[in-house]
């Protein structure tokens, strides 16, 4: 599993949260347990900034219940979830029975997993698996934002991927015709075009 996981860092993460459709969308960042901390404050911080909305950080050491009671009752529109550590098979297989409840009509958020953590969750709770689809990453913590030279290798990969040019793409997200694809978003961020990107 772990090899087929991308591989990414906050500021890459933060690219795919923000070229996220608007809606109750949700994704898994595999950590290890003693990074946890980091990587939540870490995340809060730039989320705060990058979403300009409130961030809320929920435990789920106490049960399924007690989570998704916390959730439906956060004030924030984003959230991270923490501490599934203590779960077992049956947490997930219920976890996974009440995922309707993670639909809150927010912004959704991101499930913080140790590898053991997302194994489980993959193994117990396949609905709530195959919801999140691709949205399951790795994150790399200490790594800086993309280099000048990897931001154009970026780019050149996506006009080749589309066959379309940044003034075409920039373009077509001023009249709102910018295809729905998530890499259209990493795009007008790569740009530093956030400006553009449908809230």
């Amino acid at each position: 599993m772990n090899s087929s996981i991308q591989a990414v860092s906050i500021d890459e993460l933060l690219q795919r949260v923000g070229a996220q459709p608007e809606g109750n969308i949700w994704l898994t960042a595999i950590v290890a347990c003693q990074n946890f901390d980091n990587a939540i404050s870490e995340l809060s911080a730039m989320l705060d900034i990058f979403l300009e909305c409130e961030i809320g950080v929920i435990s789920a050491s106490n049960g399924v219940f007690d989570l998704t009671d916390k959730i439906s009752y956060a004030t924030q529109s984003y959230l991270l979830l923490r501490d599934f550590e203590s779960w077992f098979r049956e947490d997930w297989q219920k976890f996974d029975s009440l995922r309707s409840r993670l639909d809150q009509e927010k912004r959704g958020g991101i499930l913080i997993l140790s590898l053991e953590a997302a194994k489980a969750m993959l193994s117990h709770a396949p609905n709530f698996a195959s919801w999140l689809g691709p949205r399951i990453f790795r994150l790399i913590l200490g790594v800086e934002l993309l280099t000048t030279e990897e931001r154009q290798m970026r780019l050149l990969a996506l006009r080749k991927w589309s066959g379309k040019s940044d003034s075409e793409v920039i373009a077509l997200a001023k009249v709102q015709k910018l295809p729905t694809d998530p890499e259209y978003g990493e795009w007008l961020i790569l740009l530093e075009r956030e400006d553009l990107l449908e809230r």
